[in-house]
């Protein structure tokens, strides 16, 4: 059987080559395609055969090839034995890429030393089975690419050369990480994108917290190249702030028209620090995206992008009150209600302190303020005020400030204070009576 088509995102790939053989039966195959200059994201591989057959397929992706001429030559072995062999002429500049396929029962299949696997996998049925690999290798002047076998079998071994893009005289690379991370995690050395969408880092730090990101650039041109850094600024809820190589202060110039950086040699690099704080106004769940752009100073079309989503992890509780009489005369009661809920996915609430005002026109009822702790492990003290909340010291008392007996005009305010951490998506409940003047 063969393949009938190949698709990414519902894009359809090229057939670039394949190769048959198994012995008397013929029975194994490989096929290569290719996808240049793919969407960006997650997306499905999608293969179709030409009838009911047993499969393995896998993929992967490569970044700095020629977008207009991906790949070279197709080149295949076939054979039996458990050493698997097929020397394929490249050049340094260039990446093999090989597919090979074998009968399952061979039970295991490695890479060569130098090779770096990208997928190995084995489909078994009543019927037969097969076991399928690839991996890659840099190019020499020639390139063997090898595997070995657990048993001896028949296989059949296809690859590809990749083409590295031709080098351009003006081509700035942005790349990011988290401050904490190793260098190895900077997203991504070669890749271009006008919009960041790939080179993006994500980090989630409480209000008043800073989350530290760096931001490589690199000058991938053959000419010597200042970039010119523009970047998102801050807002009520998020400070940025933007320091260059040398720990300067850029943000006022790289959020206002751009900054010019220092001159860069081809191949040269320097490292950015970018600082995002979440204030405390911020909403706990809140995210900022800070998009840092770098162009060229030589040719403004040049221009690399990454991004830093920074997430507020502060606990946010959500509230809602009620009351039970939708109308009321003189003289009778009114409870209200308080339903706090803390939002799912953000860090426990703690020092928790809710206070709620007495009606201008209402009477506080004593004995009535409640605290139900709920889903929560809580606890409460309940506190007075009778200066609109400057003090907390007083005691509420029947009649205080005129009012009947078993009720006190003089409360303002009801506070209380928690004591506890309140884990997220979870709920507690507060509740006073106040009569009707």
């Amino acid at each position: 059987k063969t393949v009938v088509s190949v698709t990414y995102a519902g894009v359809p790939l090229t057939f670039v080559g394949a190769q048959n053989g198994g012995g008397g039966s013929n029975n194994r195959r490989v096929e290569l395609w290719v996808l240049a200059g793919p969407p960006t994201g997650t997306a499905a591989v999608v293969m179709t055969a030409s009838g009911g057959t047993k499969s393995v397929s896998g993929a992967a992706s490569f970044f700095g090839v020629d977008p207009t001429a991906p790949t070279g030559g197709f080149y295949s072995s076939q054979g039996s034995g458990t050493v698997v062999s097929l020397v394929v002429p490249s050049a340094v500049d260039q990446i093999v890429v090989d597919c090979i396929s074998t009968k399952g029962r061979a039970v295991t299949v490695t890479a060569g030393a130098s090779q770096t696997e990208m997928w190995n996998s084995v489909t078994r049925s009543n019927g037969g089975n097969v076991l399928g690999a690839g991996s890659f290798e840099a190019g020499a002047a020639s390139t063997a690419m090898t595997w070995l076998l657990g048993v001896s079998e028949y296989w059949v071994l296809g690859a590809i050369t990749l083409l590295g893009a031709p080098p351009r005289p003006y081509v700035p690379d942005a790349m990011v990480k988290l401050d904490s991370e190793p260098a190895s995690a900077y997203r991504f050395d070669a890749v271009y994108e006008t919009t960041a969408s790939l080179q993006a880092a994500a980090a989630g730090v409480l209000n008043a917290t800073t989350a530290s990101y760096h931001i490589l650039f690199e000058n991938d041109g053959f000419n010597p190249d200042p970039f010119v850094v523009s970047g998102t600024g801050s807002t009520p809820d998020f400070t940025v702030q933007y320091f260059d190589g040398g720990g300067i202060d850029r943000t006022g110039a790289v959020t206002g028209g751009g900054y010019t950086d220092i001159l860069l040699a081809p191949g040269a690099s320097t490292v950015w620090t970018l600082n995002v704080t979440p204030q405390l106004t911020a909403a706990g769940g809140s995210s900022h995206t800070v998009a840092i752009t770098a162009v060229s100073s030589g040719d403004p079309a040049f221009t690399d992008q990454v991004a830093a989503v920074t997430t507020s992890l502060s606990p946010d509780l959500a509230f809602t009150k009620s009351v039970d009489l939708a109308a009321a005369l003189p003289g009778q009661d009114l409870t209200y209600t308080l339903v706090a809920t803390t939002t799912p996915g953000l860090t426990d609430a703690d020092t928790i302190v809710l206070t709620d005002p007495v009606p201008a026109e209402g009477g506080f009822r004593l004995g009535s303020a409640t605290f139900d702790p709920g889903t929560t492990s809580l606890t409460s003290t309940l506190l007075y005020s009778d200066d609109n909340g400057a003090t907390w010291t007083y005691v509420p008392v029947s009649g205080g400030c005129g009012a009947p007996a078993g009720y006190d005009y003089c409360v303002t305010d009801v506070r209380w204070d928690l004591s506890g951490a309140m884990p997220a998506a979870e709920t507690f409940t507060v509740s006073f009576a106040a009569v009707v003047r």
